[in-house]
């Protein structure tokens, strides 16, 4: 079963911004290469969080693989192989754990990444970015958990009611999120993501 990831960020949010003016931050997070992508990028602020969105998209898939890897993404490198009009494909060079291949997208509003272990899955991923409802006080993790639940639904044939959506934890540490139908565990390999305004997941069946 391939395994995936996904992550979006939301440009508008106040807590990213000014973000690739913050030099410290910059070599947290990234490799020098990267680093001198920002400073030419026309969109420096786009920019930075598009290779955020991918390594973070990169660390929920290899940590299906390998649960106790560390997470240090200045040392983990985005490469972008394919550039379209409406899309980038690429990989994330991760030290000793080989490449995660990658699908970013981006607009004035957010940008989202999707990854899996394999190219050949990215064409078939199932996945959305939504909004939050405005004027309403609701949690970003249940809005995106009852979304999800009525787009596997729809595509399984099922009650909504009968899927659920959880995060156990191991030794006092949450796991990755399963799908659930009737009360038992499915290996339906899902990710999800929020940010800001946005919510997004991504699936394969």
């Amino acid at each position: 079963m391939p395994y995936v990831g996904n992550d979006v960020v939301d440009l508008k949010e106040p807590a990213n911004a000014g973000k690739s003016r913050d030099p410290r931050f910059l070599k947290k997070i990234l490799t020098d290469a990267e680093i001198e992508f920002i400073k030419n990028a026309e969109r420096p602020q786009a920019a930075l969080w598009s290779l955020w969105a991918c390594k973070e998209a990169a660390y929920k898939v290899k940590n299906k693989s390998f649960p106790d890897i560390p997470f240090i993404p200045r040392r983990w490198q985005v490469v972008f192989n394919k550039l379209q009009s409406d899309y980038s494909d690429g990989e994330v060079i991760i030290p000793e754990k080989g490449s995660v291949y990658i699908r970013l997208f981006s607009n004035i509003q957010c940008v989202h990444c999707v990854g899996a272990d394999s190219f050949a899955v990215l064409d078939q991923l199932i996945w959305s970015v939504e909004v939050l409802p405005e004027g309403k006080e609701i949690s970003p993790s249940l809005f995106l958990r009852d979304r999800l639940g009525e787009k596997l639904a729809n595509n399984l044939s099922l009650n909504f009611h009968d899927i659920k959506i959880r995060r156990t934890k191991t030794n006092g540490e949450l796991q990755q999120p399963c799908v659930y139908v009737d009360g038992k565990e499915t290996d339906i390999n899902i990710s999800l993501s929020h940010d800001g305004r946005f919510v997004a997941y991504a699936y394969y069946l």
